[in-house]
């Protein structure tokens, strides 16, 4: 199958790109990496009337470490990113990148084009929550910073605007006592669409662990930052899996992130 007509648009700036976006919000979709897009694509489940390209942007390919965070610019790929050394410092999202889809789709794949799909049990998304951040959102009218536990409304919609697109994410830097673990759950091991996500991070000061952060990902439950997490969750069955699976499934897999941070404990 092919993907259904539509206009194409190699856009030179950011200003290009978001008056091209404004025209038409409803018909265009942002290309960067392509790889949550173009499968859509070829199914026809997406049928823009123009894609506007993004990867000739200069500025979105900013990977910049500061005391503060690290921001990752919306053209920056997967693999960029993976052997950055201005990922040191960031354990959980260091551990996930690795983890995200195959070396072939994170040579091409972004960090914001995967957070921006909002698929609600992928990595990326689990760690912008644990870590803290915010996503920079751009249009005609300029530019909104979005919390990242605000971003994620439902599987697979976010707190973007019509007209908006993503210009960058910032993931908080973890203080120096910070530590923190990933895990997921995939049905075909490595590489595959995760069915369950999850990172736990907490600071251990004085011989006991602080500030502890649990967030879990998966169908029907957009990453959620929770204490009480068995609870609070409220999967969705599919053919995958029912959704009391995927909370038993998390509750497991946080219970064995937690006793990983147990053992930091001197």
């Amino acid at each position: 199958m092919h993907p259904a007509p539509f206009d194409y648009l190699a856009a030179a700036s950011v200003t290009e790109a978001c008056v091209a976006l404004a025209g038409d919000p409803s018909g265009t979709r942002v290309l960067a990496g392509g790889q949550s897009l173009m499968p859509l694509l070829v199914r026809r489940l997406e049928r823009p009337r123009r894609l506007v390209d993004i990867t000739r942007i200069a500025e979105l390919h900013d990977l910049s470490a500061t005391g503060e965070g690290l921001r990752i610019g919306a053209a920056t790929t997967q693999r960029a990113a993976e052997f950055s050394p201005a990922l040191a410092g960031f354990h959980v999202l260091a551990q996930a990148l690795p983890r995200v889809g195959k070396v072939t789709t994170r040579n091409r794949g972004t960090i914001c084009g995967s957070i921006a799909h909002a698929n609600p049990a992928a990595e990326l998304g689990v760690c912008l929550v644990a870590l803290g951040g915010e996503v920079t959102a751009v249009s005609k009218t300029g530019f909104r910073s979005i919390a990242a536990e605000d971003f994620f409304r439902t599987p697979f919609q976010t707190a973007l605007h019509p007209g908006e697109l993503v210009h960058s994410v910032t993931f908080h830097r973890p203080k120096t006592e910070s530590v923190g673990y990933f895990d997921e759950v995939t049905l075909r091991g490595a590489g595959d669409t995760p069915l369950i996500s999850a990172a736990v991070t907490g600071s251990i000061v004085d011989g006991e662990v602080t500030d502890v952060r649990i967030v879990v990902g998966g169908a029907g439950q957009v990453p959620v930052l929770t204490d009480a997490f068995a609870a609070g969750l409220s999967f969705t069955g599919d053919a995958h899996g029912s959704g009391e699976h995927r909370r038993r499934l998390a509750v497991r897999m946080v219970a064995r992130l937690l006793r990983r941070l147990r053992k930091g404990l001197p």
